[in-house]
Order: structure tokens, then C-alpha cells, then sequence
């Protein structure tokens, strides 16, 4: 390949958005936070009605998304799988015995936000992958709730 198609191509690609996918498919935790944080001050300045523009709401790369539960453990918002929205998740387990959903709040009972590390099956490679997701504490409409965010590729010692 030519130098100046070389050049070229890493332009296009740094444009797109594509070093992401070339290092694994993962975002840094800073991208993760920002993310959270920028839902939490939606979510307390609209309320439920921020929904449809979280549902929509991507970064990193396009595949990272938010979440949003009471805190019960009930999915509140979830873009990506309709399907958990009303269920409490605090009974899910990782393939390693851990109630990782618990653990969010737990997390955001003691501390308002935090990291939260756990196995799960990565959607790019279709293996068993940490999961470090960040939780936050916000207020909707009144009541207390959280959103949260993962991202595959830190190890769970990482995930603090």
C-alpha cells in the first residue's frame, strides 16, 4: 500500500471512530463515565421523559449504551434488551456465581456510584469476558433510580 493511501486510511478510520474495534472492541472507563454521568443529569433534569433520548443515546464507538433501574432491581430502560424492562434483575447471576446486580446497588447504597466488575458473555467475541460496568445514584421524577454502562476488557482487579 502507498504511503499516501496509508495516511488515508487512518484518517477514515480515526473519523469513524474504528481504533475501538482494533483494540478489542472496548472503550476506556473515562468514556463509560462520562456516558453515565451525562444520563444521570438527564434523567434528573427530564425525568422518564430523557427515555427516548437514552434509548437512542450511544458511545463508544457506537456499541455502548445506558441503563436505567429503580432501586429494587426492577429494569426500568434498557435500548439494547426490551425484553428485562419490568423484571428485577437482582437474582441474575455471572456464570461465576455472583449477583452482580445486587452488587450495583449495594454500590449505590453505600457509595452513589462506582464500578462493579463481573463475567458475561462478551456480544463481539461470544466468550465468557469481565465486565466492568459503572453505576450511578440519580433522581427521577422524584424517586431515586440509577443508570449504568459497561465495558468488556478490564480485568475485575482493574474494575475499581
Amino acid at each position: 500500500m502507498k504511503p499516501t493511501k496509508l495516511i488515508v486510511l487512518v484518517i477514515v478510520i480515526m473519523a469513524l471512530g474504528i481504533p475501538q474495534v482494533f483494540a478489542g472492541g472496548s472503550c476506556s472507563k473515562e468514556e463509560v463515565q462520562k456516558a453515565v454521568d451525562y444520563a444521570a443529569k438527564l434523567l434528573s433534569t427530564k425525568g422518564k421523559a430523557a427515555f427516548p433520548e437514552l434509548e437512542n443515546f450511544r458511545f463508544c464507538g457506537e456499541e455502548g449504551y445506558v441503563f436505567v433501574s429503580d432501586m429494587d432491581g426492577v429494569m426500568l430502560m434498557h435500548p439494547i434488551s426490551k425484553k428485562l424492562v419490568g423484571v428485577n434483575q437482582t437474582t441474575i447471576q455471572d456464570p461465576k456465581g455472583k449477583y452482580f446486580y445486587a452488587e450495583f446497588i449495594g454500590k449505590i447504597k453505600k457509595d452513589k456510584q462506582g464500578w462493579v466488575g463481573y463475567s458475561w458473555m462478551n456480544p463481539v467475541t461470544k466468550a465468557i469476558d469481565t465486565k466492568c460496568t459503572y453505576v450511578k445514584s440519580t433522581t427521577m421524577d422524584g424517586k431515586k433510580v440509577f443508570c449504568g454502562a459497561g465495558v468488556y476488557g478490564i480485568s475485575e482487579a482493574g474494575c475499581k
